[in-house]
Order: C-alpha cells, then sequence, then structure tokens
C-alpha cells in the first residue's frame, strides 16, 4: 500500500471519527419538548382567554361602579327634597295659625316624598349589590388569570430548562467521547491502518 493510500485512509477515519461524534454530541430533538412547546402553546391561549374575561369584567365592574355613583347622586337629591318637606312641615307645625287643610298637604307631600325615598333607597341598594358581584366577578376572573399566567410561565421555565439541558449521550453506558477524543481515536485508527498495510 502506497503512501497516498496511507493518506486517504488516514483522511478516511479523521473525517469517520469526526462524522460519529458529530452525531454522538447532537442527537436529535426529544419528544418531550414537542409536547412541552404544545402545553406552552396551550397555556399561551387559556391566558390570553382569561385575559379577555379579566377585562371584560373589569370594564362590567366600572360600569356598575357609574351606576352606583349616579344611584347616589338621585338619592342625595330624594334627601334634600325630604328634608326641604320636613322643614316645611316644622314651620307649619309652629306657625299657630295654620289651616287644618295647610298641615293635612303638608303632612300628604311628606309622606310622598318619603315613600319615594324608601322606593329610591331600594333602587341604590339593589345598585349597590350588583356592583358588589360585579366586583367579586372581577376579582374571580383576575384571579383566574393570575392563576393561568403563573401557570404559563412554569410550562416555559420547564421548555427553556429542557432546551438548555445537553442531551446526555451515553454509549455502552458510558459518557459519549468528547470530538477531540474522536478526532484522536480517528487519526490513531488511521495511523494504525495506514501502518498495517
Amino acid at each position: 500500500m502506497g503512501t497516498v493510500d496511507k493518506v486517504y485512509v488516514l483522511v478516511f477515519a479523521v473525517l469517520c471519527s469526526l462524522g460519529v461524534g458529530y452525531l454522538l454530541t447532537h442527537p436529535s430533538p426529544r419528544q418531550n419538548v414537542l409536547a412541552m412547546t404544545q402545553r406552552v402553546d396551550t397555556a399561551l391561549r387559556e391566558v390570553e382567554c382569561a385575559r379577555v374575561t379579566a377585562i371584560q369584567a373589569q370594564y362590567a365592574s366600572r360600569a356598575a361602579g357609574q351606576q352606583e355613583r349616579k344611584a347616589a347622586v338621585a338619592l342625595g337629591a330624594q334627601v334634600a327634597l325630604v328634608q326641604d318637606s320636613l322643614d316645611a312641615l316644622r314651620q307649619i307645625a309652629q306657625d299657630s295659625g295654620a289651616s287644618l287643610d295647610s298641615v293635612r298637604q303638608a303632612l300628604k307631600g311628606s309622606i310622598q316624598l318619603a315613600d319615594s325615598l324608601t322606593m329610591q333607597v331600594s333602587v341604590y341598594m339593589a345598585v349597590v349589590d350588583t356592583l358588589r358581584s360585579k366586583q367579586a366577578e372581577e376579582r374571580r376572573a383576575m384571579t383566574v388569570a393570575l392563576d393561568r399566567a403563573d401557570s404559563a410561565l412554569a410550562h416555559q421555565d420547564a421548555l427553556i430548562r429542557a432546551l438548555q439541558k445537553k442531551a446526555e449521550c451515553r454509549v455502552f453506558g458510558r459518557p459519549c467521547p468528547s470530538r477531540t477524543q474522536m478526532l484522536l481515536a480517528g487519526l490513531g485508527t488511521g495511523i494504525v491502518l495506514g501502518l498495517a498495510r
């Protein structure tokens, strides 16, 4: 065997050792990475859905808050009317010359205002109950959104760790040789084969 043949054998052995070394140190992607990626995608879709629901609940809570403020203004106006009516009744009660008809008319007006105030208080209480329930829904929606965001972050962290973790290559129960070791083994094999011929 000539010198040229020995060089070809040596080059072939080196190339084979480099190819085997590359394949051993770069295994194909693991199936669990694909499954983890799908879980992250699902978690992100759930987060987006929960975020939209939380935003809708927040808008509903704000609308209920505006209704409560309007009901409070209306209730305040009704209380002011009742107060004015009570002041008028006090003046009539202090007037010794007031007729019975004027007293009856003042009492009738005060009773109507009191009934209207009672109805206005009932409306206000119903609006306050609605506001409380909307705020509770908003808190629940925010809690769900935060829980799903935490879950998505946990899935993402697990995926990042899995992608960053080097694949462990093993041959016959021992760690795979490094590229340098494979190069030296290939050179040694090439030299031995080249000298043997």
